[in-house]
C-alpha cells in the first residue's frame, strides 16, 4: 500500500472515530434540549394528540408536523458526485406550536422536533439519493429523497452551487398517521471550510386521525396542508471528512433550527 492510501486511511480513521464521538453528543445533546421545553414526565410529545385535537386544531397540528418531518434535507447547494457519500444525524426544532395546535399546547409542549439518522450517496448526473428515519417518542418514520444538482460539483471558493430537494415520508403513531413531501430550492456559495446556505420551498403534510377521545367523530379524518419554508444556514468542515451545520427556518410562519453532523466524502 502507498504511503498516500496510507495517509487516506488515517486520515478516514481519524474521521470517523471523531465523528462517532461527537454523534454521541450531539444526539443526547439534542434530546436533552427537547427534554427542557417538554411536560415534565412526558416520554411522547405528541401524546396528546387523542385528548386534545379538535376540528379546527387538525390542521394547525398538521401544518407543525410538517415544520418538523421537512426540517434538515439539506446542509449544501452542492451535491455529493458520483460516488460520494454522507452519513450523519440531523435534527429540526420549531420554537413553539401554532397558536391553535391544541394538541401540543394544552398538553404543555413548547418546543419540539425530531432527531434522524441520515444516509446519503452520490449518483450519476448530478443526483444525489438519501434515506432517513427514526423511532422516537411514539413516532415511528421512514423517508428519503433525491437532490439535483444544476452545476458542476466545485469546491472552488465562492463559486454558487444551486441544488433541488426533495423528500418524502411516512409516520406511524398510535393516534395518527402521516405523509409529508417537501421541495426546496438551495443556494450556497463558500469556501471548504465554510459555506453559507438559503433555501426556499414548501411542505405538503397529510394527517389521518386514527383515535381522538376528545372528540371520536374525527376518527378516520383526513386534512391536507401546502406551506412555505425558508432556510438559512451554514455548514462548517472543522476536518477533511467532517462537517457540522446549522440554520435559522421559519415554516409556515413558525421559527425554528435545523442542526447536524456527518462525514461527507
Amino acid at each position: 500500500m502507498s504511503l498516500e492510501n496510507r495517509g487516506t486511511l488515517a486520515g478516514l480513521s481519524a474521521s470517523l472515530a471523531n465523528f462517532l464521538s461527537a454523534f454521541r453528543f450531539f444526539f443526547f445533546l439534542f434530546l436533552s434540549f427537547l427534554f427542557q421545553f417538554s411536560p415534565a414526565g412526558a416520554s411522547d410529545q405528541f401524546g396528546g394528540f387523542r385528548d386534545y385535537v379538535d376540528g379546527p386544531s387538525l390542521k394547525p397540528f398538521t401544518r407543525d408536523l410538517g415544520g418538523v418531518l421537512g426540517s434538515a434535507t439539506f446542509h449544501s447547494g452542492r451535491n455529493l458526485g458520483f460516488p460520494g457519500f454522507d452519513v450523519g444525524v440531523h435534527g429540526g426544532m420549531q420554537f413553539r406550536p401554532d397558536k391553535n395546535n391544541k394538541a401540543l399546547r394544552d398538553a404543555g409542549v413548547r418546543a419540539f422536533g425530531l432527531p434522524w439518522v441520515q444516509a446519503e450517496i452520490g449518483l450519476p448526473f448530478g443526483i444525489d439519493g438519501y434515506i432517513r428515519g427514526i423511532s422516537y417518542q411514539g413516532l415511528t418514520i421512514a423517508g428519503g429523497g433525491l437532490r439535483y444538482g444544476f452545476l458542476k460539483s466545485s469546491e472552488k471558493p465562492w463559486k454558487p452551487q444551486l441544488l433541488l430537494s426533495s423528500v418524502g415520508h411516512s409516520v406511524t403513531h398510535r393516534d395518527f398517521s402521516a405523509s409529508h413531501f417537501g421541495l426546496n430550492l438551495v443556494v450556497s456559495m463558500g469556501t471548504p471550510a465554510v459555506s453559507p446556505y438559503v433555501g426556499a420551498g414548501f411542505d405538503r403534510t397529510r394527517v389521518v386521525v386514527r383515535d381522538s377521545r376528545f372528540d371520536p367523530a374525527l376518527n378516520e379524518t383526513a386534512v391536507i396542508t401546502l406551506e412555505p419554508r425558508f432556510t438559512t444556514g451554514i455548514s462548517l468542515r472543522p476536518k477533511t471528512f467532517t462537517y457540522l451545520q446549522g440554520a435559522f427556518t421559519l415554516a409556515h410562519g413558525q421559527p425554528g433550527i435545523d442542526m447536524g453532523l456527518g462525514i461527507r466524502f
